[in-house]
């Protein structure tokens, strides 16, 4: 079993083609659906956001304004 393992020999580089190949289409790959899910993460959390500011609105607006008395 150990001798089907690539041993280190000076002749080896750090640079291959194809391990460039396989970075590439790693990040082709993994690129895009990142960039998606930030983006959707950073939509989500700005609609959140939003709707956090209108409630804490609603509420100082509640609380600015005496409560009014039932009329008899």
């Amino acid at each position: 079993m150990l001798a089907t393992l690539a041993t280190a020999t000076p002749d080896q580089t750090f640079f291959s083609v194809t391990n460039l190949v396989i970075f590439i289409v790693v990040a082709a790959i993994f690129y895009p659906l990142q960039k998606k899910l930030r983006e959707t993460v950073s939509r989500r959390r700005r609609e959140r956001w939003a709707q956090e500011d209108q409630l804490a609105g609603r509420e100082r607006d509640d609380s600015d304004h005496p409560p009014t008395e039932p009329q008899p």
